[in-house]
């Protein structure tokens, strides 16, 4: 054995232990050095993530019934993902860019029975609501599409056993399972409770962050079930403790409503209160702000002074020819077809509705409550989503496939009516009365997630916190921070997000008060969508309690590009130029009159250039002409949660 004393090793290996000590000197042990990579250790969401939680396919009792029998779950995220997917009437259709996460929102009433009858399921035909459906679905009998729509109107309580729901709920969990891929694509299980008293649309998304073995433990919970969303809400707290799970439920089509949205009473006749606000908060944290039955932001009744807030405004509710609650404005000109929604307003007895039907006039509301009881009941975020019943989630103007089958692209598609309903324009039967012309449908939207990573955990987390906001289609990314300590220097740092984080709050967040009686300055961020129109503005909306216990609101201009108000869409042609607008704004902004006294929200609008609407890119692609009273441009735009201030 040949020994090596200390000497001989020293000269042996000094170049190797003059290495290994430099290295200690420069790069100091692990544990206590100071990281290099800006990026370690920051956690802080820094992913935009794109997606629609609220879309229908041949599972949905009214797609089915309307035109869509074939496209099934696995179509629509097929399409969300990428693929080339053949809509019904035999088009191509392709996303220009993927999205990166959907949930396919089947209704639970009456959920695939549908698609079974026709299949002819023989456990669903051994039913005698089964076998008279089955016939009338044999007869091509419109009493099939009639008597779902009574369901939703709570004239009806026929229904099938619920065991019988249970193969189909499994089967549409385990297909979301097999196309949910973390980290590339997120799919969500989840369904749509379509509560609709007296033609109000209550209609929520219950959206589950679980896997098919854990939300396979339920039955979806439907408007047959209760048409309470109090019990809708109960429900998930039931579900979230017998399986450890989780699911939030998500408002939409406030805008038609008749002012139950956001009421001031609940479902029972009580006056709200810290019950009703605490439970509403925790499993409805966001409203669908946008989508295809139009837009919820605001309304110019309730806006006046904001010259913004006619948007893809919608009048009434599903059912308005039962509810006596419109006035016609006129019977000349366009308003001589009764299918025009835009010539009907709530009667001045009705007004108050609009109140309770808006994202905006329910912000204030939520304010209003917090000063009168201590908690605020409308303290949610928004998100957009599309509600098409094509399967297909293209809320692109150049690219939007409609909501039902009447609406997908074609010639004629314009004047025809929302679900074929042109012959119940003065029907007042129980089938829920007239629905709208096609071309009062919006090309409408989107759901923006800031999120650390693309998995359903991280963007589920992403919407209990807040951080989304919603679009009407166009991909602009929105950044928005509220906080005591920012100046004009921290807009211009590169390290915008990190300075945002570390010295405020993001969009969805609370503000309290500094007890220094100094206003709140913010940070906005907003960039253009890589493949759409430049930005012409960024606003604030800020809502605020006043000492009388009402409220009130401002839009405030933030960012201009420097040609505003100009407009360079071609509507022969159906084109527009970027030669106007930004591609992005970064500013600071601080609120110039802030009174630290008052209950106060903030939350961004971020307004593209001018652009063709889709009625226009159909009429050059279909050669048709367009009446002049159906809109030809437009502005898409962003809503971002709010940031909620509370004085001490």
């Amino acid at each position: 054995m040949n020994v090596l004393n200390l000497g001989d090793f020293l000269v042996t290996n000094f170049r190797k232990i003059l290495f290994s000590l430099s290295f200690l000197l420069i790069f100091p042990i692990i544990g206590n050095t100071v990281e290099y990579s800006p990026g370690v250790d920051k956690d802080y969401p820094l992913k935009l993530l794109w997606g629609d939680t609220h879309l229908h396919t041949n599972l949905s009792a009214d797609a089915y019934t309307v035109g869509n029998p074939n496209l099934s779950p696995s179509d629509a995220f097929r399409f969300a993902r990428g693929e080339e997917v053949t809509s019904e009437i035999g088009m191509r259709a392709k996303l220009r860019v993927p999205l990166d996460f959907l949930m396919v929102s089947d209704h639970a009433t009456f959920l695939g029975m549908f698609y079974k009858l026709e299949i002819k399921d023989p456990a669903i035909i051994a039913t005698p609501l089964g076998k008279r459906w089955a016939t009338y679905m044999e007869n091509d009998d419109p009493r099939l599409f009639t008597e779902f729509v009574n369901t939703l109107l709570g004239n009806s309580d026929e229904n099938f056993e619920k065991d019988l729901y249970i193969p189909i709920w499994k089967e549409i969990t385990e297909n979301a399972d097999s196309f949910n891929q973390p980290g590339v694509f997120t799919a969500f299980s989840g369904y749509e409770w379509t509560a609709m008293k007296n033609g109000d649309n209550l209609h929520r998304v219950v959206i589950f962050k679980d896997d098919a073995e854990t939300v396979q433990k339920i039955i979806p919970f439907s408007s047959m079930d209760s048409d309470n969303p109090e019990d809708l809400w109960s429900f998930l707290r039931d579900y979230n403790e017998s399986t450890g799970g989780e699911a939030i439920s998500i408002s939409h089509n406030s805008n038609i409503s008749g002012g139950t949205m956001f009421p001031t009473e609940d479902s029972f006749g009580a006056p709200l209160d810290k019950n009703y606000a605490n439970m509403r908060n925790r499993w409805e944290p966001l409203v669908e702000a946008t989508q295809v039955k139009g837009d919820s932001e605001t309304h110019p009744v309730l806006s006046p002074d904001d010259e913004f807030a006619d948007y893809e405004t919608w009048e009434g509710n599903i059912g308005r020819s039962e509810t006596n609650r419109l006035e016609k404005i006129s019977d000349k000109g366009e308003c001589s077809d009764n299918n025009n929604y835009k010539c009907y307003r709530y009667k001045n007895s009705e007004s108050d509705r609009y109140i309770g039907s808006y994202v905006r006039s329910a912000l204030k509301r939520g304010l209003e409550y917090k000063k009168k009881i201590g908690v605020n009941p409308f303290k949610f975020g928004v998100i957009g989503s599309s509600d098409n019943h094509t399967a297909l989630a293209a809320s692109d103007e150049d690219n939007f496939f409609g909501k039902f089958l009447d609406s997908e692209p074609g010639p004629g598609r314009m004047d025809d009516c929302m679900a074929g309903g042109c012959d119940r324009v003065d029907d007042t039967s129980d089938d829920g009365g007239a629905l709208w012309k096609n071309w009062q449908i919006a090309a409408s939207g989107y759901a923006a997630v800031w999120a650390r990573e693309n998995t359903r955990e991280e963007i589920f987390d992403a919407f209990k916190r807040k951080e989304t906001y919603s679009t009407t289609g166009p991909r602009m990314a929105v950044r928005f921070f509220g906080g005591w300590d920012f100046d004009k220097q921290d807009s211009l740092n590169p390290n915008f997000v990190e300075v945002g984080y570390e010295k405020g709050v993001p969009m969805g967040s609370d503000l309290s008060s500094d007890g220094k009686n100094k206003a709140p300055s913010f940070l906005i961020m907003a960039s253009k969508d890589p493949n759409g129109a430049n930005l012409e503005r960024v606003q604030i909306v800020k809502g605020w309690t006043n000492r009388d216990g009402t409220s009130s609101e401002k839009v405030y201009d933030v960012a201009l590009s420097d040609d505003a108000g100009s407009n360079t869409v071609d509507v022969k042609t159906a084109t527009y130029q970027n030669s106007i607008g930004e591609p992005q704004f970064i500013s600071h902004w601080t609120d110039p009159d802030f009174n630290s006294k008052e209950e106060a929200f903030y939350y961004v609008r971020v307004l593209e250039i001018p652009t063709p609407r889709w009625t226009t890119y159909d009429s050059v692609v279909f050669d048709v002409d367009l009446p002049y009273y159906i809109q030809k441009t437009h502005q898409e735009r962003a809503y971002t949660s709010a940031i909620w201030y509370s004085p001490k």
